[in-house]
């Protein structure tokens, strides 16, 4: 699939414009590093504008700059770097936001992640540039040129989820990756990435591999239709009543990149992100794999789930309005999934109050059958005293898996590496 790559002009500049930055401090920035990685970026995105089909667009609000880049690059034999108006641009992705997953953007400002935001495109952010708040908060980086080309290059490989599976007309569980990495992984890079992606998400070290998954998961997204009409993000709280921060930074980053705001309301400055999800845990619980053995994890229904867990009261107002409207479209992301215990009680939870579509996103996958089922929920699911009883259960093992996932991701594991 052809992607427009729009990239801010600064990368083809031989030193930033100081002026163009209110905020940022040029005191530490490194100037050598900057100008050598210009003339790097200027060979190697020749290359790759020629041996592509991809089109790269270079954009400022300075026409009057812009046409003189224009002229002498042109002049020079880039003739296949396009520069236009970032007005132009602005108006163009903007009567083109169903067309997302043809967009790319490049650069170290708030207004390229604007720009991003504005038609849900994946944003990737070159470190070597001064970067404002957003665009180090929520692009993704990369160091070097090389890493930069590669990415541009796969983008149209990043098409698949490990696993998908159907659990009901409303809700749909994918999985990144595979989660046994002791007998299933293809290659010894992907084993050592799935290890240190368990220690980072279980045991909170080793952030080594966050950027691989957080840039499969978004470039897939952007090739895919499916969740172009979220409208609330969320992860599963632990069993502790906290949220991983990492994941919960995963979810934030996709959140912001898809354009959805958070609740509106004045937080507190020290409400945490564990009271700003879209799940809370209002009673602690033991982590299931040490309070119970695997049989009975696997029977074990959602009671402990239901009597620990509820949907935010903070986000009642938008999802009656959602509701009202007919987009109340739920994406929830967790770490692991092994019976799909939590998963099911919270599509339960979310289904209970009349959702549209439900996206469960793990980040490994175990391939257990999936636990389903099925409750009438009677009470309030914005409180802890809601009742259930159960009407139905099943295993589901109707797992679509795709082993080039599994390809996409080693390839990362390499760029990443190089």
């Amino acid at each position: 699939m052809e992607k427009l790559i729009f990239c801010n002009l600064d990368l083809l500049k031989n030193k930033p414009d100081e002026n163009d930055y209110e905020e940022y401090d040029f005191s530490d920035f490194d100037f050598e590093q900057f100008t050598n990685k210009r003339n790097i970026f200027m060979h190697k995105f020749k290359e790759l504008s020629e041996e592509s089909d991809n089109k790269i667009y270079f954009y400022s609000r300075k026409t009057d700059l812009l046409k003189d880049y224009a002229d002498a690059f042109h002049s020079h034999g880039y003739t296949n770097f396009l520069f236009k108006d970032r007005k132009k641009i602005e108006t163009f992705v903007k009567s083109y936001k169903n067309k997302s997953n043809y967009f790319v953007f490049v650069g170290g400002k708030n207004a390229d992640f604007n720009l991003a935001v504005n038609t849900r495109s994946l944003y990737i952010v070159p470190t070597w540039l001064p970067l404002e708040e957003k665009a180090q908060k929520y692009g993704i980086h990369v160091n070097t040129v090389k890493q930069l080309r590669k990415f541009i290059q796969t983008l149209n490989n990043q098409n698949v989820w490990y696993s998908k599976l159907e659990v009901d007309a409303i809700t749909t569980c994918y999985s990144l990756m595979d989660a046994r990495y002791s007998s299933y992984a293809n290659t010894n890079e992907e084993r050592e990435m799935l290890l240190h992606f368990q220690e980072l998400l279980k045991k909170g070290r080793s952030r080594n591999y966050y950027q691989i998954l957080l840039y499969h998961f978004l470039a897939g997204m952007t090739n895919s239709a499916v969740f172009n009409d979220i409208e609330l993000f969320g992860i599963i709280p632990s069993s502790n009543c906290n949220v991983n921060e990492d994941l919960y930074s995963f979810m934030d980053q996709i959140r912001c990149l898809k354009g959805i705001q958070p609740v509106k309301r004045k937080y507190p400055e020290e409400y945490t992100n564990t009271q700003k999800n879209l799940l809370l845990r209002h009673t602690q619980k033991k982590p299931a794999h040490i309070s119970h053995s695997p049989e009975e994890r696997a029977n074990l229904g959602g009671d402990e789930e239901f009597s620990t867990i509820c949907i935010n009261p903070d986000y009642k107002k938008r999802i009656d309005k959602l509701r009202r409207e007919n987009r109340f479209n739920v994406c929830i992301f967790d770490d692991y999934m092994t019976h799909g215990n939590t998963f099911n009680s919270v599509r339960t939870l979310f289904e209970t109050l009349g959702a549209n579509k439900i996206v469960c996103v793990s980040l490994g996958l175990f391939k257990a059958p999936f636990q389903k089922n099925d409750y009438t929920i009677i009470g309030d699911v914005f409180g802890s005293t809601y009742t259930f009883q159960i009407e139905a259960c099943q295993k589901l093992n109707n797992f679509e898996i795709n082993d080039n996932a599994k390809i996409e991701v080693d390839a990362l594991y390499n760029i990443f590496n190089s």
